[in-house]
């Protein structure tokens, strides 16, 4: 009995943390940034594509998205390496990411602010002067005030 106890109690303990962790799985202080220290830019929503899909595909499914995962393209290239040429910044989460409906949900035009995070470090495998991906931005929808993160769906060296 006491074991049931327990474990009853344990699980008691766990659910409310468990949830309160699954809806706050952004790190990041909310709202628009305005630090010298982080480069933001106000921008707007250029393309909202599933994560993969077909050459000149211009209609999508919401099954496209589910299996895939999605990805949104700015119409910025802030963070890109003058080395090489300028890239659009674009965040893509894979399927059966929790900020997946609300990415889906951005229209070419809506309003955000992109702040760049990080570059990749050099290693044996990746040269940032080289390759764009593996950096990371954080975005800021103005009108949801809602914000998500992320960057390439595929690190520095990476496939």
């Amino acid at each position: 009995m006491k074991s049931a106890y327990a474990i009853f109690l344990a699980a008691l303990i766990a659910a409310p943390a468990s949830s309160a962790f699954a809806e706050n799985t952004d790190p990041y202080k909310t709202g628009p940034w305005h630090y010298r220290s982080i480069p933001c830019v106000d921008t707007t929503v250029v393309a909202v594509t599933p994560r993969l899909g077909d050459p000149g595909q211009t209609k999508f499914t919401a099954q496209d998205f589910e299996t895939s995962g999605v990805s949104v393209t700015f119409k910025t290239t802030l963070g890109s390496d003058p080395a090489i040429a300028p890239v659009q910044v674009a965040v893509t989460h894979y399927q059966g990411d929790p900020d997946n409906p609300f990415m889906i949900a951005e229209h070419p035009g809506d309003k955000v602010q992109v702040c760049f995070l990080s570059t990749p470090p050099p290693t044996q495998y990746c040269d940032p002067d080289k390759d764009p991906r593996g950096r990371v931005y954080r975005i800021w929808d103005y009108v949801r005030k809602k914000q998500y993160s992320g960057g390439s769906q595929h690190g520095c060296g990476g496939a």
